[in-house]
């Protein structure tokens, strides 16, 4: 029981230093709330606003990819 708990408590380590700091957090629920946005934006037919939102979606991914690295 104990190596199980090992195991899994060394892949949670593994992913742990990619969040560092609170500001990982709110890129990722910044990412996460554009992602619905545009997905509604979408679905009520807002062209305009839909292109917009996946702009700012790949800002927002591409800002998070060049902090990892």
């Amino acid at each position: 029981m104990s190596d199980s708990n090992h195991k899994s408590e060394k892949k949670w380590k593994r992913w742990l230093p990619s969040f560092n700091s609170i500001d990982d957090y709110f890129v990722l629920f910044g990412i996460i709330l554009n992602a619905f946005s545009l997905a509604i934006s979408f679905a009520y037919g807002h062209v305009i606003a839909g292109v917009i939102l996946s702009l700012c979606e790949l800002a927002l991914i591409g800002a998070y990819i060049v902090k990892l690295f």
